[in-house]
């Protein structure tokens, strides 16, 4: 996240992760990145989370 801070303000910035599920918390990775690190991740980030099974992208957090 600090790479993500010092880029200049016009990049857009994504943080793309590949889905993997906590069956014991019933919770993503990003889920859980975004709920724990909530204070460092930058307001001008997107973080996104890829689902290999389906080919589909969850957009998780935005700007």
């Amino acid at each position: 996240m600090y790479y993500f801070y010092l880029a200049p303000h016009e990049y857009r910035k994504i943080f793309f992760i590949l889905k993997d599920m906590n069956v014991k918390r019933n919770e993503t990775l990003g889920e859980y990145y975004i709920r724990t690190y909530k204070n460092l991740i930058p307001n001008d980030v997107e973080i996104m989370e890829y689902n290999e099974s389906n080919g589909k992208v969850r957009i998780l957090h935005l700007p």
